[in-house]
């Protein structure tokens, strides 16, 4: 018995080539559906190799910038305790003069730029 029935489910002989037909259309269409999505999937693992080294190359370069940073604070740190050393050796009188030094030398550059923006 299992010979009379084919793919559409009715027993052999009893429309079964209408059936058959159906069977295979929808065959065909599962066909290319598959082809479709196994084009799908292999973009979609294209667009993650090319997201998974994106994401090691910034990495990579957070770490650079880290280990920058490190330096720099550490430049910065030495320098602060350079000026105390120095202003505490000297006394206030040459923090107030450095300060408006550096405060005046500000105020020209930005009145020069302004300056030579408008001209």
């Amino acid at each position: 018995m299992s010979d009379l029935w084919k793919r559409g489910g009715t027993p052999a002989g009893k429309g079964s080539g209408a059936a058959a037909a159906s069977a295979d259309v929808v065959e065909k269409q599962n066909e290319e559906i598959l082809g479709s999505l196994q084009s799908k999937i292999a973009a979609m693992k294209s667009i993650t190799v090319q997201i998974n080294e994106e994401v090691n190359e910034q990495n990579r370069a957070l770490e650079q910038m880290q280990g920058g940073m490190g330096a720099t604070d550490n430049l910065l740190t030495a320098s602060v305790a350079k000026m105390a050393n120095v202003f505490g050796a000297h006394g206030n009188t040459s923090v107030v003069k450095i300060s408006g030094a550096v405060v005046a030398m500000f105020l020209i550059v930005f009145f020069i730029i302004r300056i030579g923006a408008r001209g």
